[in-house]
């Protein structure tokens, strides 16, 4: 939903409208990653402009094409973006919650997420242990790890348990605005943490070219093969999770690192 923000944007700052956004049964989007944003609104009025975002079918296509994923959404509604970064304003109640809980932090630390949503896909899931020997690796660096899972996801070890601390997406990536890095796979949070504009780094699966969603601000591995890459599979793909399942996830260490200490 964050990359519908950057063309909400681009209307905004051409006709000086807010926009709605129409979805199912020609109902206003009312989506809480929208709230306190600038240029969308939840009520149609004379100084608004409908957009219908049930026209949009290209979500495969997009996918294939060597630009980024938000580009072909404008262009698709006759808007060529300069500026791609979403948009995501945090309330006043919501800064001063995440303020309360950093008080239990270190000034320095890195939120991690291992766990890739899959009601899309399955495809973009690195093994969990993985993700541990990673944790495992940065923390005898002295590496203070916050997990910002949902509750019920696995906890890793040797981690800050924030499970059950933040109650809704807005929350954790408010949360991501304040620490060192930021640390998952490819997902709406890596999104929320370049509209943040804080550290990030991507463990990038295969299914598809980094050029769809990544960003200039964030850095990351992707994890493919000359034989296997950009198969585009929305359902399971066995190429895809041998990629993931082989990785040598110890080599991307020193760039976590590195990043980390910039």
């Amino acid at each position: 939903m964050l990359f519908w923000t950057v063309l909400a944007r681009e209307i905004f700052n051409k006709h000086k409208k807010k926009v709605v956004f129409i979805g199912k049964k020609n109902q206003i989007i009312k989506d809480s990653i929208y709230i306190n944003n600038p240029h969308i609104s939840f009520e149609k009025t004379e100084y608004t402009i409908n957009i219908n975002l049930n026209r949009y079918r290209n979500f495969h296509l997009e996918m294939m094409q060597k630009e980024h994923g938000i580009i072909s959404r404008c262009n698709f509604y006759g808007y060529n973006p300069t500026n791609i970064y979403p948009v995501l304003n945090y309330t006043n109640e919501e800064e001063e919650r995440i303020k309360e809980l950093l008080k239990i932090l270190p000034e320095k630390f890195i939120c991690i997420e291992p766990h890739a949503k899959t009601s899309w896909t399955h495809n973009k899931s690195l093994p969990f242990e993985k993700w541990q020997n990673i944790v495992d690796e940065l923390i005898k660096h002295g590496i203070i790890i916050v997990q910002v899972s949902i509750p019920k996801q696995k906890l890793l070890d040797n981690v800050v348990d924030f499970r059950s601390k933040l109650s809704n997406f807005r929350e954790c990536a408010c949360l991501l605005k304040y620490c060192s890095l930021f640390l998952s796979t490819e997902g709406g949070l890596m999104h929320a943490s370049v509209a943040n504009n804080n550290k990030c780094y991507i463990l990038y699966p295969p299914m598809f070219h980094p050029n769809y969603t990544l960003y200039d601000r964030v850095r990351y591995t992707w994890i493919h093969s000359n034989e296997h890459n950009c198969c585009y599979k929305q359902n399971k793909c066995e190429e895809c999770l041998n990629l993931m399942k082989n990785f040598d996830e110890f080599s991307c260490i020193q760039n976590i690192i590195d990043l980390y200490l910039e």
